[in-house]
């Protein structure tokens, strides 16, 4: 039984990726629970831990896509999953285009999905929180650092 979970849950979170990769915004939310709890790391106005559909529509989604040139932005130009079980699946992902700032948002996200009746139920969601300030929120470093010698890669 739990194999038979975990499969369903790995082709819940694709379906997820598939549906935030076409903009299909009805879909990705339909896999969800309706009081789903995302766990977004770091500092930047999006930050924090955020509960239900309609937080996410009204609040965050304006935050992030509204920031972004959507006629071009690609989410999902990469997507793995390295990690599931019965109770959890982790994947990386990979966004690359245009803030609305011209600075371009080559974003590296770490998701981790939790379930609750055959739904998504939570996301812990990490990524570039530098690179989300300087393009989504016009918030560059006063002192910038230099590109790795090798860059992460999944």
């Amino acid at each position: 039984m739990s194999e038979e979970r975990t499969q369903q849950q790995r082709k819940m979170v694709e379906d997820w990726y598939e549906a935030l990769a076409t903009g299909e915004g009805e879909a990705m939310l339909a896999l969800q629970q309706d009081d789903v709890i995302y766990n977004i790391h770091g500092s930047t106005p999006v930050s924090g831990r955020f509960q239900g559909k309609q937080t996410l529509v009204e609040d965050i989604f304006p935050k992030v896509m509204g920031m972004l040139q959507m006629d071009s932005f690609k989410f999902c130009t990469k997507c793995k999953i390295v990690c599931a079980d019965e109770h959890r699946v982790v994947a990386f992902m990979q966004a690359d285009g245009h803030a609305l700032n011209g600075v371009r948002y080559n974003q590296t996200y770490c998701h981790m999905f939790g379930f609750r009746d055959g739904m998504i139920a939570e996301v812990w969601e990490f990524f570039d929180s530098v690179l989300a300030e300087k393009a989504l929120n016009n918030n560059s470093l006063s002192k910038p650092t230099e590109a790795p010698a090798q860059a992460f890669d999944f």
